[in-house]
């Protein structure tokens, strides 16, 4: 009987997985009314395969005619997708699982090969086909997993590395080196691709990086990103001239990455003063010695032209480089790297942009319009051919029109950045910025996260704004400077989704490491006997008030209204002005009650509790 028994667990298990192996489905109408807000695009033997992130789904498409051939539900959601020899991979951020998925001869059937587990929240892929090699970034749990994809579609997992920040993008500048960039500060970490080791960090002056490139004419990786100052504020001179918030294209000498050391690649503060003060120009080096080459800046961005959020890009072997602009619905180019760029418009919110085999065109994916831009490159300048749609898109709910709003920089003075730009898809970008929207100037506080704020009331770091609404309502008109007017402005939709941001997922919960309740139940107890509960209080750890917490700003000020600690482990660096880097330096610090400083032992229990929140 026993032997009966596990014969019949062996034949449903591998019926289970010959079940999941060829799970994907087809959608039987592939013109219903959907929202699908393509992420990424792949060109694949004459063919577009589109993951669209909203439904789940990847569409077919014939690349010259643009007729849609089909589209194949295999997720809940996708956030990227990569090609590897003659397989597509793609991230599903629900299940946290890596597919291997699988064309038809003809090229019009998909099939799943293989469900890869991950490390929880996959946010970015890259792929380097000429080794078969795929890394992946996990954004909160704060880890890259490399793979190895044999030639009849099996992964296998070889190594895992954990970074010191929450990574977005990634880039294979050669089978040995994989350079990640965080998703939200400006740090920037090459590591061995055999082993997974970190051997050289590069920080840059700027945030938000969502464009890396290789230009193999120049020897250079391409990074774009932006860069917010915040020594200035948001007067309408600074937002207009490009000086609070500048929007640029770093190119960094590939010899600069492949100096491997263990230290740091110098001091950021210093970084910033020479790069600030020289944008546009290219940069002293701040180690000579060592000749590993200074980087430039190329600002994307005039008076009345801005260029809100810089995304991905190519670069040709041409040494032509077209980048996305994803805040003004446009696409920069430029033949060659010592010419500037000009713009082409495409559809809204351009995210992805891939080149067929030959180069010769170019498919940008639009992720708020759920169509691909079709762009010409074999004539003296690039210019668009078409624009064709993915299928209908059903109405939007009030949220998602909000969604699209807060990508959308033309809301500010001539679309220099957009909500994004600074409260990085919802979070933040770590930075300080001085924005009036505590009511006052000179004194700079770092950006706040708007994950899981909904129920967090009251809003700006002095507890001045009621309600979500009215914090809306002062970004849109000081601290964007927007043209908006007063009667016309979003507030709803905007307010809407802020509202529906979750907390991010806590260290602990995000690695799944697990914390024993005797021990969670000490350091809950040891949070109220040091006091942390009266400002910290309730289910959203904060408190209505403005309270002395014992630190000053610039201008005098000592009352801030206590941020909530959901989440708050994924919040580096801490406090208004950011002068704590690590959670422990937080609770070290004893400006709460400087008379009686907690012991090691207690920092530890209130440590292990704020990263399990």
């Amino acid at each position: 009987m026993r032997l009966r028994f596990l014969v019949g667990v062996l034949l449903l298990a591998c019926h289970l997985a010959s079940a999941t192996a060829h799970d994907a489905i087809r959608v039987s109408d592939p013109d219903r009314a959907a929202y699908r807000a393509p992420c990424d695009v792949v060109y694949m033997s004459g063919l577009l395969l589109v993951a669209n992130s909203k439904s789940g789904t990847i569409s077919i498409l014939d690349a010259e005619s643009a007729a849609r051939c089909s589209e194949w539900k295999v997720a809940e959601s996708l956030v990227a997708m990569q090609r590897c020899g003659r397989w597509l991979l793609a991230l599903d951020p629900v299940t946290h699982q890596l597919i291997v998925i699988g064309l038809d001869a003809e090229g019009r059937t998909l099939h799943v090969q293989q469900r890869l587990a991950l490390p929880r929240y996959p946010q970015n892929l890259a792929v380097d086909s000429a080794s078969g090699q795929v890394a992946v970034a996990s954004l909160w749990s704060r880890t890259v997993t490399f793979c190895t994809l044999s030639e009849a579609g099996r992964l296998m997992i070889r190594t895992r590395t954990s970074m010191p920040f929450a990574p977005g993008r990634l880039l294979f500048t050669d089978s040995d080196r994989l350079v990640v960039a965080d998703n939200f500060g400006g740090e920037i970490c090459v590591l061995q691709s055999d082993s997974g080791q970190i051997c050289r960090t590069v920080e840059i002056d700027g945030h938000n990086i969502r464009g890396l490139a290789v230009n193999p004419k120049t020897s250079s990786l391409m990074v774009t990103c932006q860069t917010l100052d915040s020594r200035s504020f948001s007067t309408y001179e600074h937002v207009f001239w490009g000086v609070l918030m500048q929007n640029g294209l770093h190119s960094i000498p590939l010899v600069r990455l492949e100096a491997a050391d263990d230290a740091r690649d110098s001091d950021p503060e210093s970084l910033k003063k020479t790069e600030t003060a020289t944008y546009g120009a290219t940069s002293v080096s701040r180690e000579p010695s060592k000749s590993v080459g200074a980087h430039s800046q190329y600002p994307l961005g005039t008076p009345s032209i801005g260029s809100g959020d810089p995304g991905a890009m190519v670069v040709t072997s041409h040494d032509a480089t077209l980048l996305v602009i994803s805040g003004t619905n446009q696409l920069a180019f430029r033949t060659a790297s010592h010419l500037p760029f000009e713009r082409l418009k495409t559809g809204r919110r351009p995210e992805a942009i891939c080149l067929d085999e030959n180069e010769d065109v170019a498919f940008v994916a639009n992720r708020f319009e759920d169509s691909i831009t079709v762009i010409s490159l074999t004539g003296n300048s690039p210019e668009v051919i078409r624009t064709f749609s993915l299928g209908s898109m059903r109405q939007l709910t009030t949220e998602e029109q909000g969604e699209q709003l807060f990508y959308d920089a033309t809301v500010s003075l001539d679309g220099w950045y957009s909500c994004h730009s600074c409260h990085t898809d919802g979070h933040t970008n770590g930075r300080l910025a001085d924005t009036f929207g505590d009511e006052s100037k000179g004194a700079p506080k770092k950006v706040t996260s708007l994950l899981g704020t909904a129920d967090t009331a009251p809003w700006a770091w002095n507890g001045s704004r009621e309600s979500v609404e009215d914090q809306v309502r002062t970004s849109l008109i000081i601290s964007m400077q927007t043209q908006v007017s007063t009667e016309q402005l979003p507030i709803e939709p905007l307010a809407a989704f802020v509202r529906s941001l979750p907390p991010a997922p806590s260290v602990l919960e995000a690695t799944e490491q697990l914390v024993t309740d005797p021990t969670l139940t000490q350091a809950r107890h040891e949070f109220v006997r040091a006091g942390c509960s009266n400002c910290h209080a309730g289910n959203a750890y904060t408190t209505h008030d403005s309270v002395d917490v014992g630190l000053v700003d610039e201008i005098g000020s000592t009352h801030f209204n206590p941020p909530s600690l959901r989440g708050v482990s994924q919040r580096g660096p801490w406090f208004h002005d950011g002068r704590a880097t690590t959670l422990q330096e937080v609770l070290r610090s004893g400006h709460h009650a400087p008379e009686s400083p907690l012991t090691p032992e207690q920092v530890s229990l209130l440590e292990l509790l704020l990263k399990s929140l």
